[in-house]
């Protein structure tokens, strides 16, 4: 039999299954027999008629309830927190590069560690050079867009040759230190940085305030020889006659007899004589070279070489050789700027090995009649952001820490500089003894009423150092010395003349 034919005789039956299905031909789909109809509700008994039943009663009326107070209202709970988004990674520290010549690499580590110490995140690179070359190498590299974040500016010409590679101080502050830099420096150190640029902007922060000249004294030998210090001329001529009779091996004053120096006693005696003589003629305001304030103060200084009031031996000592003599007991008195008043500090004296615990200081002795303590005194060291800095924030906290915080407290011990900090008073553990403490403050009282700035002509300078010492060995008459110095004066060969 073929396959299709067993597949249709297959269907014939399943068909057949199907209908039967469907007409409930099978006893277990059969329809199941109707129930007997229910029979007919009998008809109601007629009756008497009825009352309607009444209608019922209303229901008495509910009092109403009392009225309560509206709920308090309660505030919604506050929505679930948002989580907390993940903490940044963090911040890649930044390295400022900072380039000075002054102060000493151990001072200025001193204010570096501790700021970084509190700035965590900030690190500073230090580059220190000799301050001559300081004066050639920092403007070509702040030209040539070379990366300094903050850069020492020395307080002369080098603001006006460099400020075009700066950034005004004033707006730097307020966007980004702690207060505006009016709030943290002293108002004269403002008005110095002013009168250092020709636009009359501020584009450094001051540390604080040199003066020159001074005098610094060896305590022990004072006490030794039975000596006060030393006020007037009349006194130094004392002291020197009776060092030179009792203590021959000694040298009564030490200083360097460098051109510069002699230039600085000299416009110090010319403050002591005329207070602001110098601003006359620095600021071309009416004072001359050859006016008899100078020549007065041209002469006291070189007779007291001749009167035997300065050894002549000084002339061929340079800066390092004096300051080796008084330290080493070998002078009993040292002239020089304040920055030299480190002497006067214990913590100075102990990290530089110098074996002297009683030193004082006062301002120069009067050389001459009738006159006053003096000094000429002006801003030093000012930190400043160049222009092409990418740490400017990072730049202007470390000098606000430097200059007017934290900072001041790791440098003054040095006394290199009289603080331009609003308000701050040098530690009284800086200093061993009662008279050293007394001489600083001695000092600190002329620096804050200088006669004159210690705006110098450096190349000027040295020119009036030549003069005096060619009177001193030579014999050159005064007068002569300071005609010639008016004349080179006025020849415009000098830089900063205005």
């Amino acid at each position: 039999m073929s396959k299709m034919s067993l597949t249709r005789l297959l269907a014939v039956p399943l068909a057949l299954t199907i209908v039967a299905a469907a007409c409930g031909g099978d006893d277990s789909t059969a329809a199941a027999p109707s129930p007997p109809a229910p029979a007919p509700a009998p008809a109601p008994t007629p009756s008497a008629e009825v009352e309607p039943p009444p209608p019922p009663a209303e229901p008495a009326a509910t009092p109403a309830p009392a009225e309560e107070p509206p709920p308090a209202e309660v505030e919604p709970p506050p929505p679930p927190a948002e989580p907390e988004p993940p903490p940044p990674p963090p911040a890649e520290p930044v390295t400022l590069q900072m380039w000075t010549w002054f102060p000493s690499e151990d001072t200025m580590q001193r204010v570096i560690s501790d700021f970084e110490a509190k700035n965590p995140g900030i690190k500073v690179e230090l580059t220190l050079f000799e301050s001559t070359g300081y004066q050639d190498r920092l403007p070509l590299a702040l030209s040539a867009g070379d990366t300094i974040d903050v850069a020492a500016i020395q307080t002369s010409t080098m603001v006006n040759v460099v400020r075009g590679d700066l950034d005004p101080l004033g707006p730097l502050f307020d966007q980004y230190a702690s207060a505006p830099l009016a709030d943290q420096l002293v108002p004269a150190a403002l008005a110095q940085t002013r009168v250092l640029a020709e636009d009359g902007e501020i584009y450094i922060a001051p540390l604080g305030f040199l003066g020159s000249a001074a005098a610094y004294y060896n305590v022990d030998l004072l006490d030794e020889l039975g000596l006060e210090v030393p006020r007037t001329r009349a006194d130094l001529a004392a002291m020197v006659q009776r060092i030179e009779s009792q203590r021959p091996d000694l040298l009564p004053i030490s200083f360097t007899g460098a051109n510069w120096f002699l230039d600085e006693i000299a416009l110090t005696v010319t403050e002591q004589i005329s207070p602001g003589f110098f601003n006359s003629v620095r600021y071309d305001a009416g004072g001359a070279w050859d006016s008899p304030v100078y020549e007065q103060a041209f002469e006291a200084v070189t007779s007291a070489f001749d009167e035997g009031i300065f050894s002549h031996d000084v002339l061929d000592l340079d800066y390092g050789r004096a300051v080796e003599l008084f330290y080493s007991g070998e002078a009993v008195m040292f002239l020089q700027g304040t920055w030299e008043s480190g002497i006067l500090s214990e913590p100075f004296r102990a990290n530089n090995g110098i074996d002297m615990p009683n030193v004082t200081a006062s301002p120069l002795p009067l050389l001459v009649a009738d006159g006053e303590h003096s000094i000429r005194a002006f801003i030093e060291v000012g930190l400043a952001v160049p222009s092409n800095s990418e740490h400017k924030a990072e730049a202007i906290r470390f000098i606000e820490f430097m200059a007017a915080g934290d900072g001041v407290d790791q440098w003054v011990i040095d006394l290199f500089a009289s603080p331009a900090r609003v308000g701050y008073a040098v530690p009284s553990s800086v200093f061993s003894t009662d008279l050293a403490g007394e001489g600083y403050a001695d000092l600190s009282a002329v620096l804050s009423a200088p006669g004159s700035d210690r705006n110098n002509v450096s190349d000027f300078s040295a020119a009036a150092g030549d003069a005096m010492i060619d009177t001193i060995i030579s014999g050159t008459p005064v007068s002569e010395q300071v005609e010639y110095l008016q004349s080179e004066w006025e020849s415009g060969r000098y830089s900063n003349v205005n």
